[in-house]
């Protein structure tokens, strides 16, 4: 049995060497699935904020909403996309779907009144053209220098 060992192992790297590990057709189609999966943008609305109260896409983007309440009764509303869901109380999720088709500043509100704060809880959709790039985020300031 000693002198087949060399030849099971040829044989072996053989097969990995010649056969790879996944083929090329499903890797394709497994990008161009994640491709049409909407990104997904997790909102909690509390009074009387959103959390993110500023959410940024791009043209053409699919985008999924899983929109929580953290303590009563709220609903969104973003006319620019017919969007008009109400977020009950409790830990079930509310989702909308939309693709972000033209690029602008969208305003966002809730739309069932949660208290005295309710007008003042707004947020903006912001959608960017595919060639826009989002603008920096502010560097940290620097501590001032030690005075002697």
């Amino acid at each position: 049995m000693r002198h087949r060992l060399p030849l099971l192992t040829a044989f072996g790297v053989v097969c990995l060497v010649a056969v790879p590990g996944t083929p090329a057709a499903p890797r394709a189609a497994l990008a161009a699935a994640r491709a049409d999966e909407p990104r997904v943008i997790e909102v909690v609305a509390k009074r009387f904020t959103w959390e993110p109260a500023e959410i940024q896409v791009t043209v053409g983007e699919r985008v999924r909403l899983v929109l929580r309440t953290a303590d009563g009764l709220h609903g969104i509303e973003l006319k620019k996309f017919k969007i008009a869901k109400e977020i009950p109380r409790g830990n079930k999720p509310v989702t909308v779907e939309f693709t972000a088709d033209e690029a602008g500043r969208f305003p966002f509100l809730c739309s069932e009144y949660c208290g005295d704060g309710h007008d003042d809880m707004k947020g903006v959709l912001v959608v960017l053209a595919r060639d826009a790039t989002p603008a920096p985020a502010p560097a940290p300031s620097d501590p001032p220098a030690p005075q002697n």
